[in-house]
């Protein structure tokens, strides 16, 4: 009993000094002291703080002008994202498991927390490069001039192909007024039909128009040649021998010299005379198919009778009468004259048809 009582006197003989000691702390902290005090930790803090910003505001200029501000603080958001992330996950499934205290004997649930799986963040788009008014200007200034430059390019392929289409018609009229000249022979048309087919900016059907009219001419002009031979043969065909001289060969030579200054034939007879009409006429139709000048109907069908005549004549004398005579001679010229004003109608028809501005539309298609 005696040893309780006095550790309850030890105790409160502790708890009476530490109680002193607080009150003559207290009393010697005045009011005063304590604002002096709050005072001088507050201006201090606010001269520590000035310093910190100027520092801060010192090193952020010098980055700026370095250019390295900006990837600095596109990595440190960088960071302090991910460690957001680590620091607050997504909410997971907790399960509680029983804690038994030391002393309580009491149960306390502990959330057991499942791992989360890291999700990785894309890396920070890089900064894209500012393009200023200049650079859009110039760009504008260089569309603006190739622009330019393609309608230059095209106003001079149109007046290109104008001046084509100018120089492919008139060499085209050039040709169709050489056909419609009456000078103009027919292996001269014939050539020209035959250029004018190949003429660039032609249509199709007037290319196949000028291509016809092309074998036409040729056509006739084969013929001309054709009737030119016939003519040729029968000339021959009608010749007639020529008479020997007559006069004696003198013995002297004196004499023989005088007598050859002279000649003394036999008359031609009449049939030989006959022949030779014949034969000069027959040569003057040759010459007439070359120019052009075609006979009349009524003196060719004479001509021809004549000549038919005689050449029976021939063949009965030679035993060689066959009854059927093919001289390779037209009945008339009818015909040959027909083609030419066709070659030359058609030229005339093109003429005026592409004078009046279809030319242009046969070269487009």
């Amino acid at each position: 009993m005696g040893k309780a009582v006095d550790t309850n006197t030890t105790k409160e003989t502790d708890q009476d000094a530490i109680d002193a000691v607080i009150a003559d702390s207290a009393s010697a902290t005045t009011p005063d002291d304590m604002q002096t005090e709050k005072s001088g930790q507050s201006h201090g803090g606010r001269n520590f703080i000035l310093v910190l910003l100027l520092i801060v505001v010192a090193v952020l200029g010098a980055l700026s002008l370095s250019g390295q501000l900006m990837p600095l603080y596109e990595s440190l958001i960088t960071r302090l994202n991910n460690t957001s992330e680590q620091k607050h996950p997504s909410p997971a499934k907790t399960t509680a498991t029983p804690v038994k205290s030391g002393s309580a004997n009491t149960e306390i649930s502990a959330p057991v927390v499942k791992p989360v799986p890291v999700v990785k963040t894309p890396p920070a788009i890089a900064h894209q490069a500012v393009v200023s008014p200049e650079d859009v200007r110039k760009l504008l200034s260089s569309i603006e001039t190739l622009h330019n430059e393609l309608r230059q390019m095209e106003n001079a392929r149109r007046a290109l192909q104008n001046g084509l289409k100018e120089q492919q018609q008139m060499n085209l009229q050039v040709r169709l007024r050489w056909i419609g000249d009456p000078a103009s022979r027919l292996p001269q048309l014939q050539l020209t039909w035959e250029e004018i087919s190949l003429l660039p900016g032609l249509s199709d059907s007037e290319r196949q128009e000028a291509a016809s009219m092309h074998i036409l001419a040729r056509n006739r002009v084969q013929q001309i040649k054709q009737w030119q031979s016939a003519l040729k043969k029968w000339i021959d065909a009608l010749s007639t021998p020529m008479h020997q001289n007559i006069l004696p060969e003198p013995k002297y030579p004196w004499l023989a010299w005088v007598l050859e200054q002279f000649q003394l034939r036999q008359a031609p007879s009449l049939e030989a005379r006959h022949l030779d009409a014949l034969r000069a006429q027959l040569l003057d139709v040759s010459r007439q198919l070359t120019l052009e000048s075609w006979p009349e109907n009524g003196p060719w069908q004479s001509l021809q009778a004549e000549l038919l005549l005689q050449i029976k004549a021939m063949q009965h004398t030679h035993a060689n009468d066959s009854g059927i005579v093919e001289t390779g001679l037209p009945e008339n010229f009818d015909g040959i004259q027909s083609d030419i004003r066709r070659l030359r109608k058609t030229a005339l028809q093109w003429s005026h048809h592409h004078r009046s501005g279809a030319w242009q539309k046969g070269g487009e298609q």
